[in-house]
């Protein structure tokens, strides 16, 4: 969610002025409170209160894969979905997709500059009034539903300014953010829950038993239906088993263990929530078609036709150690990585799970599109952990010098990750 003035982009010049001039309207990147997003919404009129059956995603790590299958289940079903997520990998308009397609640059940039007059110059974060344009959006186009995926946090982030939801899903908590979210899981989970609405449902992901606890109770507490990973439901040899519903998820095209756990959570939603119901039957067709750029995917490239790429946006120590179980699993050896991390990432961390996967080298690259670590930091870190690694100032200038290695094997394997920054940038390029 985080993102610095510098660093967007965009085709259309008139959009990436006007993304950039919202950053001059708060001298912070990250101000949590919904103090200014509420006054913004009410000169709109107060458009997220005319918004129904909504479905609201936190959690730090799986909410944006279980926004898109969600996302792609109901498509399926012939309903029309508004949904916002975020960030981007490649261009802004991912972010918002209107009655099921993406938001086209005209409708983008007429809403955008409208948005601005009404703010007036008023103080308000960039993610705050990108939040506002969303509901704005969606307010003038509804569909039959309404994708919600938080930014950062839950109790304070702007999307949380609306009263009523269908259903609250919690993804995996783990330790992110901590300067805005607090440096344990008990901190980070009080804040997660915060979307949690009364009388309501909650559909929990995998959790610690800290945070397992805590999302239990506040559900107790606001009354709400409340179902949980491994005890309402489970996945045993990539089966979902809840009562008497079995559902084969051998077909999903999303990569990991992890992503698994993520349909179910979405599934979860569409078996409870009558107006998500879905025909079981037909998942047959719809899992090898739920498709999500940037999460563990393999990459097919011209310019480097003797690498076989990966690329993951795994960007905190939670999503690497999905990701190195994932190598484990699939018995990926004598790779090379290409790893690239935000400035206020737990590079120790995140170097010792890459550690456990045991890369050939580790190409330590500067983020171009984020505001990224210095890699002598992280090489420092890889030294300690003995894994030889080495510095480029380019991602490419990394491929390249891997394309060059000679070995014995037909196909060098690269696993390019650390961001969605990283990520975004090897696509934009390719």
């Amino acid at each position: 969610m985080l993102q610095v003035r510098d660093y967007i982009k965009h085709k259309n010049k008139k959009i990436e002025d006007i993304l950039k001039s919202f950053f001059l309207f708060h001298p912070k990147n990250i101000d949590l409170s919904l103090e200014r997003i509420n006054r913004l919404l009410k000169k709109l009129n107060n458009p997220h209160k005319k918004i129904k059956n909504i479905i609201h995603i936190a959690g730090t790590n799986g909410k944006g894969s279980i926004a898109t299958i969600l996302y792609n289940l109901q498509k399926s079903q012939g309903r029309t979905v508004n949904i916002y997520r975020s960030p981007h990998l490649v261009s802004f308009n991912e972010r918002i997709h209107i009655k099921n397609k993406e938001v086209s640059n005209h409708y983008l940039l007429n809403t955008l500059q409208h948005i601005k007059y009404v703010n007036n110059n008023e103080p308000i974060t960039f993610f705050e009034i990108i939040t506002a344009t969303a509901f704005f959006m969606f307010y003038e186009n509804k569909a039959d539903l309404t994708i919600l995926e938080v930014g950062l946090g839950g109790r304070f982030d702007a999307t949380n300014v609306i009263k009523k939801n269908l259903v609250s899903i919690i993804s995996t908590i783990g330790i992110d953010h901590k300067e805005f979210l607090g440096s344990t899981i008990k901190l980070i989970a009080n804040e997660k829950v915060g979307i949690i609405k009364k009388k309501s449902c909650v559909i929990s992901s995998k959790q610690t038993q800290t945070a397992r606890k805590i999302i239990q109770n506040k559900s107790l507490e606001m009354d709400c239906l409340f179902y949980e990973y491994n005890e309402n439901w489970k996945i045993e040899n990539k089966i979902f088993y809840h009562g008497d519903i079995q559902v084969n998820l051998k077909k999903i095209a999303l990569s990991g263990a992890h992503q698994h756990i993520n349909f179910s959570c979405a599934l979860m939603a569409c078996i409870k929530i009558k107006k998500l119901n879905i025909d079981l039957k037909s998942l047959d067709k719809i899992l090898p078609r739920i498709y999500w750029r940037g999460r563990i995917e393999k990459v097919k490239s011209n310019l480097y036709p003797n690498l076989e790429i990966w690329i993951d946006v795994a960007h905190n120590k939670l999503g690497f150690s999905v990701l190195v179980e994932w190598i484990k699993k699939t018995k990926i050896e004598s790779f090379y990585m290409i790893l690239s991390l935000g400035i206020k990432k737990d590079y120790l961390g995140i170097i010792k799970e890459i550690k456990k996967a045991n890369p050939k080298k580790l190409y330590i690259v500067s983020g171009k599109s984020f505001n990224s670590h210095n890699p002598k930091n992280i090489k420092s870190a890889a030294d300690k952990f003995k894994i030889k690694s080495i510095i480029f100032e380019d991602l490419f200038e990394a491929l390249n010098n891997i394309k060059k290695v000679n070995n014995n094997y037909n196909k060098k394997k690269v696993i390019i990750t650390g961001s969605i920054g990283l990520v975004g940038n090897f696509l934009e390029k390719i």
